[in-house]
């Protein structure tokens, strides 16, 4: 476990040291080019690089110990991080989209192609490669899994941006070079609004999380099976199972409700079927707080 905690630092601080030369070079090179798309993309690194930074602090806070005060772990910050996260990108695609159509309404905006060309063919290649490392790393990490679709996002922008870049040099070719201050504006319209999809995800999958939701369909198949499978075995009367995630933490707490034919009634055995019933309930890549209770009163199952 420790030999993961320590992968997915170094995972993390990999991230954070290749959004701040995206942040540096974007800017940078936007200014110069006079590209809102790459400036955009500057903007995007150098909010990727406050969450990465981000991630990291909190992925340190949940590493230290502290029982005392949270004595049901800090799972809960995982989700609460990736929310913020998916809000700040959701904010900024936002501010992108309403300059973006400023920018038409102004007759679009006069850019150094062949530079902002260059940009975008570096990037492209530089974010697939951190990206793909990323992917093959990430495991079961949710905070590493949220780092690499940042820079699976990133990846696809830049490859955009190409593109429209070279598209851009190929009208200015043409009789239609009018339109080539447009094509600047216009990526970024589209791509602001193509990046809304995944935070959006990123934030409803979250919020379920933080508000003790129910978790994935996947979970709670395994979970019913192995009750079921219990029930069946023992010939419990009755089941009340409730489950809920959080982070990489599932929680699951089971009220068997025992009848005249149960096979089991002693606390000896109790103890057998909660043991037989929690190794059913391991998953790979997850933690379980396990809670089995027994009842004769239905009422304490409710």
């Amino acid at each position: 476990m420790q030999s993961n905690n320590n992968n997915d630092s170094k995972i993390l601080k990999i991230s954070v040291f290749g959004g701040l030369l995206f942040t540096i070079m974007g800017i940078t090179w936007g200014i110069a080019a006079n590209s809102q798309m790459i400036i955009f993309d500057g903007l995007y690194s150098f909010i990727s690089l406050g969450l990465s930074l981000m991630s990291l602090f909190a992925y340190s806070f949940i590493k230290k110990e502290d029982q005392e005060r949270f004595q049901y772990g800090k799972d809960v910050i995982k989700p609460l991080v990736i929310i913020f996260k998916a809000s700040a990108i959701i904010a900024m695609c936002l501010f992108a989209f309403s300059t973006s159509i400023i920018d038409l309404f102004k007759g679009g905006r006069e850019v150094v192609i062949g530079s902002a060309a260059l940009y975008a063919l570096i990037a492209t290649v530089l974010c697939a490669v951190i990206y793909s490392f990323m992917k093959n790393k990430q495991g079961n990490s949710e905070f590493v899994k949220a780092e690499a679709a940042q820079w699976l996002m990133d990846t696809i922008l830049s490859g955009a941006v190409l593109i429209g870049f070279v598209i851009a040099l190929l009208l200015k070719q043409t009789t239609f070079a009018f339109l080539t201050p447009y094509v600047d504006p216009i990526m970024v319209l589209i791509i602001s609004l193509y990046f809304l999809k995944v935070p959006f995800q990123m934030l409803i999958k979250n919020a379920k999380e933080l508000l003790w939701m129910a978790p994935s369909a996947q979970i709670q198949l395994q979970i019913t099976q192995a009750v079921q499978e219990t029930k069946e075995k023992y010939n419990i009367f009755e089941d009340f199972t409730r489950v809920t995630k959080v982070g990489k933490t599932i929680f699951i707490e089971i009220d068997f409700v025992l009848g005249e034919h149960t096979s089991i009634q002693t606390v000896d055995e109790f103890d057998r079927v909660r043991e037989e019933l929690y190794q059913k309930l391991q998953m790979e890549g997850h933690t379980n707080w396990f809670t089995l209770s027994f009842t004769k009163d239905r009422k304490w199952a409710l």
